[in-house]
């Protein structure tokens, strides 16, 4: 009998299940714009931040995210003024939403998350 339930918890092991299952590929659309993994990370980190309840960091981290998507503008818009305006949307919010005086961290993790998903898939939004 306990041969058998080890057998058993064995094959209902998240790992077995894993690696049992077909994997699955994001449904990430191609932007037009090109790469956007540097955004995505720095975004990323933010929801991390903001998550934690680390909002002042977020805070900061925030710049960065200003700062490289400002720096590269020229070239993104050109590429694509549809997609650009809606992550510049997405990230305008996100922005507004972690320098409020005192941010709310639903607010800020909905904000962070919009972006996200704008820098996945512009189109969609």
């Amino acid at each position: 009998m306990k041969k058998l339930l080890v057998v058993a918890a064995f094959l209902c092991s998240p790992a077995l299940l894993a690696a049992l299952s077909p994997p699955v590929l994001a449904a990430t659309a191609p932007s037009e714009l090109g790469d956007l993994s540097e955004f995505k990370v720095i975004a990323t980190d933010r929801l991390a931040l903001v998550t934690k309840g680390d909002l002042t960091a977020a805070k900061k981290r925030i710049t960065d995210f200003e700062t490289t998507w400002d720096q590269n503008e020229a070239t993104l818009y050109q590429k694509n003024h549809d997609e650009w305006g809606v992550i510049d949307d997405a990230a305008d919010l996100a922005i507004g939403a972690l320098r409020k005086g005192s941010p709310d961290p639903v607010e800020a993790e909905q904000a962070v998350s919009g972006l996200i998903n704008a820098l996945e898939d512009p189109m969609v939004h």
